[in-house]
């Protein structure tokens, strides 16, 4: 009985000592894994803070080649609204001695209304002020249209410009398309026909920046692309697909070759010259579209034009 005892005891010592290594093992094993997980998540904060900090680089950068045609686009509309103001400005004078002459004959006998008459109608003839009269109310829209102009500028490019790269809400996608034509109206000039085929869509919870900056790249790669192409023509449509929306960028130009297809989304490739992009547009709006939830896609063939194709989840990932 002592000897079955003895073995019992053995046994049970080793087993004590076997499940004792392994809370052991268990424990520094898992001590390593939470090590590990904490790096982890330090590498992926890392990672998020070095893409956005690409993101806000590439946006400034193209900001940069922008500003020249952005200030022209602004000076043209603010050219005539100066020039309306100054003849406005010149004429001010006259209509406030009319108005005075009016007032002054309140108090004219009727006797002497006849020539009273014959003074204003001078007064008239001599400074213009029928012509002027003729043409105010056309002076005073056309300023107001500049005005409007400058406004529709300003507010499109704050709206590019926001480098709040963490912020979401709902945002309409066709506003987004119309708001980067804008800024880039001089940009594309009388070079491209662009025509738009947008579909009425649903909002979108999206970092609308974010996603203008990806319409931006795709239309400014078209415009450079087109360069030299007869007709050269931008197609831009929108429409919605079950629980997603589709964006499509299409171009006649001459198409991208299958050797650089392949390398169309990597950080730094440029067929460019030197000084004409910095390499990171497409492998930045390919990660944007990613981190939404989104796929963009290209579709070329050599001579025959060039499609992007953005799809978007109507349900924030």
């Amino acid at each position: 009985m002592s000897e079955e005892l003895e073995l019992y005891k053995q046994a049970y010592e080793r087993e004590r000592k076997s499940r004792r290594a392994a809370e052991e093992a268990l424990e520094t094993r898992s001590r390593e894994l939470y090590i590990k997980n904490k790096e982890l998540e330090a590498s992926i904060n890392q990672m998020q803070s070095q893409q956005e900090a690409l993101v806000r680089a590439e946006k400034l950068a193209t900001l940069g080649t922008l500003v020249s045609g952005v200030a022209h686009e602004i000076n043209n509309p603010m050219a005539f609204v100066y020039a309306n103001i100054e003849m406005l400005s010149k004429f001010s004078g006259p209509y406030s001695e009319l108005l005075n002459l009016l007032n002054e004959s309140l108090d004219i006998p009727q006797s002497e209304r006849s020539s009273f008459k014959d003074r204003v109608r001078h007064f008239i003839d001599e400074e213009d002020l029928e012509f002027f009269n003729e043409d105010l109310a056309v002076l005073v829209d056309d300023t107001k249209l500049g005005v409007e102009r400058v406004r529709d500028i300003i507010s499109s490019l704050r709206s590019f410009a926001r480098l709040d790269s963490s912020l979401r809400s709902k945002s309409d996608i066709n506003v987004g398309i119309h708001n980067t034509l804008r800024v880039l109206h001089n940009e594309i000039g009388s070079r491209v026909d662009v025509s738009l085929s947008l579909e009425d869509l649903p909002e979108v919870s999206c970092n609308a920046s974010e996603i203008n900056q990806v319409f931006l790249n795709l239309i400014i790669n078209a415009v450079h692309a087109l360069e030299g192409t007869s007709k050269a023509k931008l197609s831009i449509s929108t429409r919605r697909l079950d629980h997603q929306i589709e964006i499509v960028f299409e171009d006649n130009g001459p198409g991208i070759p299958p050797e650089v297809q392949d390398r169309i989304f990597e950080p730094f490739f440029t067929t460019k010259e030197v000084g004409k992009g910095t390499g990171m547009g497409l492998s930045i709006s390919c990660g944007i579209i990613s981190d939404h939830g989104g796929e963009i896609t290209l579709q070329s063939d050599t001579g025959l034009g060039t499609r992007f194709v953005i799809t978007l989840p109507l349900i924030a990932s």
